[in-house]
């Protein structure tokens, strides 16, 4: 009787196992994918008035040519800090590439899909020798120069410039005012965040299985890895070309490396599931048709795909709770982000 009870038990016990670890509780290292601290640039700290400023910035059309664009026309909050069309628009027209999302991307080592910028100072466009959405003649179109006479013109900001930087408003100060602002824009109150901190309850059971699947059988934490959901690496991934470009070589025009072509920076995928395109030409409409896209391979005649790239042969379910997952990665309050009062 013993013998038998013994048998039942470890047979129990190892039941309880499985649907421990099916619902993501076997022998979880949670904590390596909790978000760190911000890193900040020592030449640029944090301020309250500094990142208020940076806020305002951000969505005032008077940074652009003809004072018709704002940074946050391409970044927009509710489609999860990315663009609203698959391809950005500016002063010259429709242009190659979607604008990716702002949100977590005071973690990016560098920035735009091919990385050919080192900080988000340097991204805006703002400092001098450096072309960005600000000053790219396709895109905002201004001239730094004329932008910050134009600043210094109204008192508003005339006084937030001095009171931030103790000067009037410079190419370097308007690029260091919206970096800070940017550095604020972290989905720590997302859902998975509330997860991996302690709050069991926060994620569902389908989120938890599609956690499982994108870790393993998925295969997507080999590049959209702990705890930042991104390697800051660059991959091809047979995304197909579409858009007004016949061809974009992607990171091979900053590195001119052959190996290189058609790699394009890997996105955290904060928001991703509030975004309404995704992939570096706006390939894709639906967080449906980017795992359909993965699970058949990708495009194995592209020239360059990464071999991380391969047939992961998900069943319907499977792919319902990978999507659950990606939701949970949604920090409503970032999508609520409303313009401030501009002065």
């Amino acid at each position: 009787m013993k013998k038998y009870l013994l048998i039942s038990l470890s047979c129990f016990l190892l039941a309880a196992a499985v649907v421990f670890a099916a619902n993501g509780y076997a022998g979880d290292n949670l904590s390596e994918w909790k978000l760190p601290s911000v890193p900040v640039s020592k030449d640029n700290p944090q301020s309250a008035a500094k990142i208020a400023l940076g806020h305002q910035l951000a969505f005032d059309v008077r940074l652009s040519k003809n004072d018709s664009i704002s940074c946050a026309n391409c970044h927009v909050p509710m489609v999860g800090g990315a663009g609203p069309t698959p391809r950005a628009f500016g002063h010259g027209g429709e242009l190659g590439r979607w604008a990716p999302s702002w949100f977590n991307s005071a973690y990016a080592t560098s920035f735009f899909w091919d990385g050919r910028a080192a900080s988000l100072e340097e991204q805006t466009g703002a400092l001098p020798g450096h072309m960005g959405p600000i000053t790219a003649p396709g895109e905002m179109g201004a001239d730094i120069n004329e932008v910050a006479k134009k600043l210094n013109g109204i008192p508003g900001y005339k006084m937030q410039f001095n009171k931030v930087f103790s000067t009037d408003a410079t190419p370097e100060n308007i690029a260091m005012a919206i970096a800070a602002y940017e550095r604020t824009l972290v989905a720590h109150e997302s859902p998975f965040q509330l997860y991996v901190n302690g709050d069991k309850k926060a994620i569902s059971s389908s989120a938890k299985r599609g956690f499982d699947l994108f870790r393993a059988k998925a295969g997507c934490a080999a590049c959209h890895t702990p705890p930042l959901m991104t390697d800051n690496g660059f991959h091809n991934i047979g995304v197909p070309q579409t858009g007004p470009l016949a061809e974009d070589n992607g990171r091979f025009e900053v590195t001119k490396n052959p190996d290189d072509k058609g790699r394009f920076k890997t996105p955290t995928l904060y928001n991703s599931a509030s975004a309404a395109f995704f992939m570096h030409d706006g390939a894709f409409s639906t967080l449906e048709a980017v795992i359909d896209h993965y699970d058949v391979g990708g495009n194995p005649k592209a020239a360059n795909q990464d071999q991380l790239i391969f047939p992961l042969k998900l069943t319907k379910a499977e792919k319902a709770d990978l999507i659950e997952f990606l939701n949970s990665l949604t920090d409503r309050k970032l999508n609520e982000n409303k313009p401030p009062k501009l002065p």
